[in-house]
């Protein structure tokens, strides 16, 4: 993030969400992860809708936890209180967003399709970046080229700075994973179940059979999904990957911070020159 100009703009729209500390690299396990993925059951309260009492059931390390999103977030610290955009209660679902227009807003593109809506659409590298790490994490899955339903209201509740239930979005995703899951499953969620087990103490010395792969979003994983491309002098500049004819070169702050209405789309402008970063 540092190479690309992006760091203090990502960490600032993610700490509006609460998610700096959670999202930070870390290995899974094979224990941790089947035995939490095997036994999470999340029951939702559909019918008190002035204070829901949504529960969750695991287990780790033997031992049974059972308990009230509010308990869950008192333990873990994700957020438990915000908007679910999907709610059958009208309070909590904000009256300020449309996906289809978000997503015109930040692609530039006006066909919506919450099911084959590619990642590569969205044009500033921020949002780009933050949506590549939200599917390798709290939405964990093999293919990241999507972006899904969620994870664009994610990006729009970080840049509007609305709070969104945290807690709710995670297990919910989690226990479906869950339930689809079978010995032959690749593991996809690792990170963010060891997150959970050391907050719940399991300890890191329970942790048995790392999950091989790559747990750092770094510029030879952007460069492998098409994100970016090394531009001469190789190791200092990259260029971004773009659906649009234009050259974008990285790093470039003034014209990537998500701040402005106009770096959120670059058609039809002239992108600065890279910009040192000091």
């Amino acid at each position: 993030m540092n190479k690309l100009g992006i760091r203090d703009n990502a960490y600032r729209l993610l700490s509006n969400l609460g998610w700096v500390d959670m999202l930070r690299p870390m290995k899974g396990f094979e224990n941790f992860t089947y035995e939490f993925l095997s036994s999470i059951a999340f029951t939702k309260d559909r019918l008190n809708f002035d204070n829901p009492n949504h529960r969750v059931s695991f287990r780790l390390m033997n031992i049974d936890y059972e308990m009230s999103l509010e308990n869950f977030f008192l333990e873990t610290g994700f957020a438990n209180a915000g908007f679910i955009h999907d709610s059958w209660n009208h309070d909590l679902k904000p009256k300020a967003y449309n996906p289809a227009t978000f997503w015109t807003r930040i692609t530039g593109l006006t066909q919506y399709n919450s099911r084959s809506n590619k990642a590569s659409n969205i044009h500033n590298p921020v949002l780009r970046y933050l949506q590549r790490v939200m599917s390798c994490t709290i939405w964990g899955r093999k293919e990241v080229g999507t972006t899904r339903t969620d994870e664009l209201f994610m990006l729009w509740a970080m840049l509007s700075h609305n709070p969104m239930n945290t807690c709710y979005y995670l297990l919910d995703y989690l226990a479906s994973i869950g339930a689809k899951s079978d010995n032959r499953a690749e593991i996809v969620v690792g990170g963010i179940i060891t997150f959970i087990a050391r907050k719940f103490e399991a300890g890191e010395d329970n942790e048995i059979n790392p999950i091989e792969g790559n747990n750092r979003l770094n510029i030879e994983t952007l460069i492998s999904m098409n994100f970016i491309k090394p531009h001469p002098p190789a190791n200092i500049t990259y260029e971004l990957r773009l659906n649009v004819p234009l050259l974008f070169i990285l790093p470039n702050p003034s014209r990537t911070d998500t701040g402005v209405e106009a770096n959120l789309l670059y058609v039809g402008v002239d992108p600065q020159v890279h910009e040192e970063l000091t």
